[in-house]
């Protein structure tokens, strides 16, 4: 009991609580549109999510993440909590050989780009995930990755490794998932304070039986609190020739304001499959950060040639990591 008690005296917001030997932990997210065109405002309680981690201080580790979305919609004449649905986005035992050679079993992030493996509200700089994030690849794989740091140069080259050879454990209703998928990113340090990525996948998803293949490019720059960063994806499927499936591509610029409040500007183009024309979305926005894992967002997006029914206008959300 005295042990419990002093964890619970020295719990740090967005540090996790320890439970035995394992640590509980996890963020919530409230957020708000505005009404725009025919569709009216809307408020969310989406998604609550739990991380329960084992680290052992060795070679073996474990981590999990369920998440819980929709769990509460409010809109003009409705509060509902039958879209509520549970997900499972995380479960997954590491093995650590050394730094450079390590080994991940289960399901995990897809490791395209930067923004999907870090896409936890509280740590990204907007309410809304641009879109070739989260439209473009199914964003979870269940399989394997062998994944490190090898010293080759002297910050290191990351690399990711993964087959996902059947279908997706716990699969998410709303997601295309993969039924087969192998892939690879590797990231690296090129100019002080510069990092390059690139991806490549190829992969089946259970709606589209069609074999697609993506390629992808993402680069970090921050200098003294400023940062600048962007992702491009260009995706085919093969039918008799290759052709392009969708294609897209985002810059996003941050700027310290103040010690706690940073300004957001982003230029998103996109070309969803089946669409005629690229679809453009300029983005700006506010984020304050009053303490460690603690987000208050607020931006406006309007969107040109916009045939995906896109919603425009204000977002804001309050993002809690525990």
């Amino acid at each position: 009991m005295a042990a419990c008690s002093a964890a619970a005296s020295g719990y740090e917001l967005g540090h996790g609580y320890p439970v035995g030997d394992f640590t509980l932990g996890g963020y919530a997210v409230a957020d708000y549109a505005s009404a725009d065109g025919g569709q009216p405002w809307r408020a969310s309680l989406d998604p609550l999510s739990a991380f329960l981690w084992w680290d052992g201080g060795g070679r073996w580790r474990f981590f999990s993440e369920v998440e819980l979305d929709d769990a509460l919609i409010v809109a003009p004449g409705a509060t509902t909590t039958d879209d509520a649905r549970v997900v499972l986005e995380r479960l997954h035992l590491d093995y650590a050989h050394s730094d450079a050679v390590q080994l991940r079993l289960g399901k995990f992030l897809t490791p395209v780009g930067r923004w999907n493996e870090i896409h936890a509200a509280p740590l990204t700089w907007t309410t809304s995930r641009p879109l070739i994030t989260e439209a473009t690849f199914p964003t979870n794989a269940t399989g394997a990755m062998l994944h490190g740091v090898l010293p080759l140069t002297a910050d290191g080259v990351e690399y990711a490794l993964y087959a996902s050879p059947g279908e997706e454990l716990f699969p998410d209703r709303e997601i295309d998932t993969f039924t087969e998928a192998w892939g690879l990113r590797v990231a690296a340090t090129v100019l002080p304070r510069l990092q390059v990525g690139t991806s490549v996948a190829n992969y089946r998803q259970e709606r589209a039986p069609d074999r697609k293949t993506l390629w992808g490019m993402d680069a970090l720059w921050a200098w003294h609190r400023y940062e600048l960063s962007g992702e491009l994806a260009y995706i085919t499927r093969e039918l008799g020739d290759e052709r392009a499936d969708e294609r897209g591509h985002y810059l996003q610029f941050v700027a310290p304001v103040t010690e706690r409040v940073y300004a957001v500007l982003r230029y998103e183009g996109f070309r969803a499959s089946a669409t005629v024309g690229d679809l453009s979305l300029y983005l700006g926005g506010v984020t304050w950060r009053p303490r460690s894992g603690l987000a208050l967002k607020a931006e406006y997006a309007r969107a040109t040639d916009n045939d995906i029914g896109l919603r425009d206008g204000l977002r804001a959300s309050i993002a809690v990591l525990f």
